[in-house]
């Protein structure tokens, strides 16, 4: 067995785990599909196991995926390190900043101070990513990083967390439906109707929330799966396929078919919202001036 594995693997591995689908992955790593599978088949014939059962629906991590996992992780955090020191110690400013936001949101909802962050260091280079929240938080915390913009109620110990945006979710149901023609609906108008809904390891935070509230009122929603793109779901919606509780943002991705509407009186307490996720041991200058610049933007205070 060749024992030497290429570092561009590792990301390969951590892309396709994350995801949980090579499609997604391939476009994360702008690459295509083949290429991708190809480099995973390779990793695990070198590795001499397999790390992901692949199915129709997408992939799970095997036994040895998930013990692979956070040495994987590891590794690349260190490379990255590793590089960093390199150009310090022969005079280069390592001047990346990377942020990350969820992509549970349209990204209008995210605060636009990037141009802003640019005047103040003119040479910075900027890298934004878009990953699930919990995702978010593990790259912070494994030092990949420095800041990112997740979903409210999601679990970040360790992490400093600042609410920037709460509000009530929406449903968006499909225009046909009878519901849409109400201008406020209540979940007694949805008992009965397939409701989409993400999986709890998407977002454990945000899904205790949400089933702690439902417990609260006895409302048993009648689940299916719920497609982790947003576009894709806002489709499934048009077709008449079910009905999902949806952050107001979205009301900006215009889909023909699809009609949104805000929730009764008490459903005003399920809510979801943005907030902005760092370490308190990230001393860059980098960082302090844009969360002064985030804080800045009155729309984006709560």
């Amino acid at each position: 067995m060749n024992e030497s594995i290429d570092l561009r693997q590792f990301r390969y591995f951590l892309a396709v785990s994350e995801e949980l689908n090579f499609g997604r992955a391939a476009a994360r790593l702008f690459i295509s599909q083949p290429p991708l599978s190809r480099q995973i088949h390779q990793l695990e014939d070198q590795l001499g196991v397999e790390l992901f059962v692949r199915t129709k629906a997408g992939v799970t991590l095997t036994k040895a995926g998930a013990a692979f996992l956070p040495e994987a992780r590891r590794t690349v955090a260190q490379a990255e390190k590793a590089i960093a020191v390199a150009k310090a110690a022969r005079g280069v400013e390592c001047s990346q900043f990377t942020v990350g936001y969820t992509t549970v949101f349209d990204r209008s909802a995210i605060p636009d101070v990037f141009a802003p962050l640019q005047k103040c260091f003119p040479d910075l280079r900027v890298v934004t990513k878009g990953k699930h929240s919990i995702s978010l938080v593990r790259d912070i915390k494994n030092g990949t990083m420095d800041v990112a913009f997740i979903g409210l109620h999601t679990e970040a110990k360790g992490l400093k967390v600042e609410t920037l945006l709460e509000e009530p979710v929406m449903v968006a149901l499909p225009a046909s439906h009878t519901l849409a023609r109400k201008r406020r609906v209540g979940f007694d108008d949805l008992r009965k109707e397939p409701i989409f809904r993400f999986e709890r390891r998407l977002n454990p935070g945000f899904y205790d929330h949400c089933q702690a509230f439902f417990e609260q009122i006895d409302f048993k929603p009648r689940t299916i799966p719920e497609p982790d793109d947003h576009h894709i779901l806002l489709g499934l919606i048009a077709e008449g396929q079910g009905i999902a509780f949806i952050s107001p943002s979205l009301q900006n991705v215009k889909r023909q078919g699809v009609v949104f509407r805000p929730l009764k009186e008490e459903g005003k307490r399920l809510t979801s919202g943005i907030a902005v996720a760092y370490s308190e041991s990230n001393q860059s200058a980098i960082l302090a001036q844009f969360l002064v610049l985030v804080m800045n933007l009155s729309t984006f205070r709560e």
